[in-house]
């Protein structure tokens, strides 16, 4: 195999990346404005230059699209986060979900496709149903079961009930009203979730 053939592929493999990057980006984006169900891989393969076929070729399918960028793209960086905090011995509760409020306010339009999907799949039907469900359970699961260190007499499984419950709506109150400070929105809701001087030494 020659060098010009290794040098062919390479780029033919980075070609293939970023189209497949432009496809995902364009899903991303009108998941979040149209839902599931009001966006059409059409729209998607005119936004990147491809035709139907084209964006199927890379993608599979609407659905396979969907799963790349639900559990393929959104939950990474939040799954790496929760993952170094179960390798830690008693770890603080606040300061994991403060690196994840960090992580969503750097990608606002993910956060959009989020929330409007995981609206839009409270109908069973929905394609993105069981991965919701199955989602929160799994993440109040990991949270469980960290061994925080946490203020005598905390109800952990409470508190990180109502800190999800809270970065939920916390997050729909930030996508309507994008002139707010996402992780300024965070910082008050630590006050009612771990109020001083009881979570002093925990955060």
């Amino acid at each position: 195999m020659t060098t010009q053939h290794n040098h062919d592929l390479a780029n033919t493999d980075t070609a293939e990346q970023t189209r497949k990057e432009a496809i995902l980006q364009a899903a991303i984006e009108y998941f979040g404005t149209l839902g599931f169900y009001g966006t059409s891989l059409q729209k998607i393969a005119t936004k990147v230059g491809l035709t139907k076929a084209g964006v199927l070729h890379y993608v599979g399918s609407k659905e396979g699209l969907l799963s790349l960028a639900l559990a393929g793209t959104y939950d990474v960086q939040t799954d790496d986060i929760t993952q170094r905090y179960q390798a830690m011995e008693q770890p603080h509760l606040p300061a994991m979900l403060r690196e994840i409020v960090a992580v969503n306010a750097k990608r606002p339009m993910l956060v959009h496709m989020f929330s409007t999907l995981s609206a839009e799949a409270i109908n069973p039907d929905h394609p993105a149903h069981e991965y919701f469900q199955q989602r929160e359970k799994r993440g109040l699961s990991d949270l469980h079961s960290i061994q925080w260190q946490v203020p005598k007499g905390v109800d952990v499984v409470a508190t990180c009930s109502a800190a999800y419950c809270a970065m939920d709506g916390m997050q729909l109150r930030w996508l309507r009203n994008p002139e707010l400070n996402l992780t300024a929105m965070w910082q008050s809701i630590e006050q009612v979730l771990f109020p001083e001087p009881l979570w002093s030494d925990f955060k």
